[in-house]
């Protein structure tokens, strides 16, 4: 369970940062905030899978 919200925790930061770095690329709404908002939340379902891996690979190596 750790695990999960550690992933989840890490895949928000590295959506955030992409976020940053890319910034809203997809149009997900025509509403320019909420459109910020969901693209955060679709960097973090893309980023979830990538980072869950790494979480379970580190875990298992301690």
């Amino acid at each position: 369970m750790a695990a999960v919200v550690l992933s989840l925790t890490l895949s928000f930061i590295a959506a955030v940062l992409a976020w940053f770095a890319i910034g809203p690329r997809l149009r997900l709404s025509e509403d320019s905030k909420q459109n910020e908002v969901l693209n955060v939340f679709a960097y973090v379902a893309l980023a979830f899978p990538v980072v869950f891996g790494i979480v379970f690979f580190v875990v298992e190596r301690l």
